[in-house]
This record gives structure tokens, C-alpha cells and sequence, in this order.
């Protein structure tokens, strides 16, 4: 043998034995015919494993939203707002400008509602076409939405 092919030959033993590979050397790598009368193998591929489940409720994709009802009003007027998309049973603080007006408890499903009057005794409070912005704010989740009121006089 040649040096070099020695060489080729000790490098290629060291990186089969370092990987822990084998070398099989056959001239026919096909398998040989089935017997005539021996039951035929269909090759099979595997299949994923399924997925583990957990009971983590899904987050809503859409994330919170508010309605507010009636969308418009006098100033001092009542109102009702509604919301989804909270974590359940967390405590929601209503809010307009930097006052909390009330804290309202979610339910199972993450839903608030909460009432209460259009605020009044500010600067510009009962001018017509003003737009006044409810917010509310999950405590645990930091979830927010908002929904506006129309000032009509």
C-alpha cells in the first residue's frame, strides 16, 4: 500500500470509531426476493406522537373589547359598560381620565359590566360633541379596552 491511502485508511478507522460508526462492506445493498408464499410487509412510516393536553384556558386571541351603552348622553347620565376578554374572577378598575369610578369583580368567563354616571364638574364637562373614553383594567392580567361616550349636551 501507499502512505497515503495508509493514512486515508487510519483516518477514516479513527472517524468511524470516534462518530461510532460501523463499516459493512457487500457488493448488494438490495434485499433479497420474498419466498414465494411468505406473507408480503407493507414498510410503515411513524407517526407523530400526539400531543399532551393541558387545562390552561385559552387566551382570547382577540383580546379584550368594551361596549358602552348608550353610546351617547348628557353629562351626569347613566351608562352601562361591558367587557370581555379578562381573566376570571379578577378585579377590573373602570377608569376615565386618571379617576377609577368604580372596581368590578370579572366572572368565570372573564366578563365585567358595570353602570354608573357620565362624569360632570370638570372643565368642559358638559360640551356638546365631547368624547369621553372608559377604560377598564384587569388587576392580574393587565388586559385593557376602553369604549367611548358622545357628550350631546
Amino acid at each position: 500500500m501507499r502512505p497515503v491511502r495508509i493514512i486515508a485508511t487510519v483516518v477514516l478507522a479513527a472517524v468511524l470509531a470516534v462518530t461510532g460508526c460501523a463499516v459493512r462492506a457487500t457488493t448488494d445493498q438490495t434485499a433479497p426476493p420474498a419466498p414465494s408464499g411468505a406473507p408480503s410487509v407493507t414498510p410503515t412510516h411513524p407517526t407523530a406522537a400526539p400531543t399532551p393536553t393541558t387545562n390552561t384556558p385559552a387566551p382570547n386571541p382577540a383580546g379584550p373589547k368594551c361596549a358602552i351603552s348608550p353610546k351617547a348622553g348628557t353629562a351626569g347620565s347613566l351608562t352601562t359598560l361591558t367587557c370581555s376578554g379578562f381573566a376570571p374572577s379578577e378585579p377590573v378598575a373602570i377608569t376615565f381620565l386618571a379617576e377609577v369610578l368604580t372596581t368590578t369583580k370579572a366572572t368565570a368567563d372573564g366578563v365585567v359590566a358595570s353602570s354608573f354616571p357620565v362624569p360632570t364638574g370638570f372643565a368642559g364637562s358638559h360640551y356638546p360633541g365631547r368624547k369621553d373614553t372608559f377604560h377598564a383594567k384587569g388587576r392580574q392580567s393587565g388586559n385593557a379596552a376602553s369604549a367611548t361616550f358622545t357628550v350631546t349636551g
